[in-house]
């Protein structure tokens, strides 16, 4: 393999990737209905067709690509492969329509990501086992987090308290832990909840004692989504959701992580007790 010629392309590859992701995105939207994320209006006129011709693209310039790095394997699997594609009964245009999840998946284009990902992967340095173990022990504490709030032996009031029963012990396990990360943005900076710098990972804490609390909890990590992408020192992203009962599935929140392309973010969902502040009632005033 030649690694300088794959090091080269992989950057326009990504982003003609990118606009066929774009236009996919744009097909499930025609299909199922704006799901309220994103533009409200469309790139692409025909999404279809852009689609089908950013694949086109992608493949012409693959097969040029895969010739000039010495990967003829690579190169006769894709051109094996094609055929099954086009030949379908809309060409490149053919999506499978996921009616229970509302995606829209093309085969083609997870063959050319699969592709393109092996190439990437060729050329980026391993992570490192330290790193792996980092990311890995986070995760585990998060997955956790029912256990550590019980183990302080009293329920979850607000956010607030969930992010000092993390805070705690994330800062006690990690020596890189940062309590206020900052991401800049143009307009304003964006604060997650905290972070661990040596694997560049911003963290949110969403707590919901009730249903209606845990669909506004999604809505406030897809907006993180938006708000948090083009930082050159936090790169990944995990979202702790903290709900009373198991209102919202696993399988529901990782089909909608999907379908908002949050690739960078990793939602984990937990369910534990909580207990909502009560209300206390103003006492009338007599005249």
């Amino acid at each position: 393999m030649d690694g300088p010629v794959v090091r080269n392309a992989v950057g326009a590859l990504d982003k003609l990737l990118s606009e066929t992701r774009r236009a996919l995105w744009e097909v499930e939207r025609e299909v199922y209905g704006d799901p309220g994320y994103g533009d409200d209006q469309g790139r692409y006129e025909y999404p279809r067709f852009a689609m089908a011709a950013h694949l086109e693209e992608l493949h012409d310039i693959l097969l040029i690509v895969l010739e000039a790095a010495q990967m003829p394997e690579a190169r006769a699997s894709l051109v094996k492969a094609w055929p099954g594609f086009t030949s379908a009964e809309d060409g490149l245009r053919h999506t499978v329509d996921d009616d229970e999840g509302q995606y829209c998946h093309s085969p083609a284009l997870t063959h050319v990501e699969r592709l393109i990902k092996a190439l990437r992967m060729t050329v980026r340095e391993e992570i490192l086992s330290e790193e792996a173990w980092t990311l890995a022990r986070l995760e585990a504490m998060l997955e956790d987090a029912p256990g550590l709030v019980h183990g302080r032996g009293e329920p979850l009031k607000n956010e607030m308290d969930l992010q000092r029963v993390m805070r705690d012990y994330l800062s006690a396990c990690f020596p890189d832990f940062r309590r206020d990360p900052q991401i800049g943005g143009t307009i304003k900076n964006f604060k997650p909840d905290c972070g661990i710098a040596s694997v560049g990972a911003a963290i949110e804490f969403k707590l919901a004692h009730t249903k209606e609390q845990a669909i506004v909890s999604f809505t406030g990590v897809v907006e993180d989504t938006g708000g948090y992408k083009g930082s050159k020192d936090w790169t990944r992203f995990y979202a702790l959701m903290y709900q009373a009962k198991p209102f919202i599935r696993k399988s529901q929140l990782q089909s909608d992580m999907k379908r908002i392309r949050a690739a960078t973010w990793k939602a984990i969902l937990v369910n534990g007790d909580t207990k909502p502040k009560s209300r206390k009632r103003k006492a009338g005033i007599k005249k």
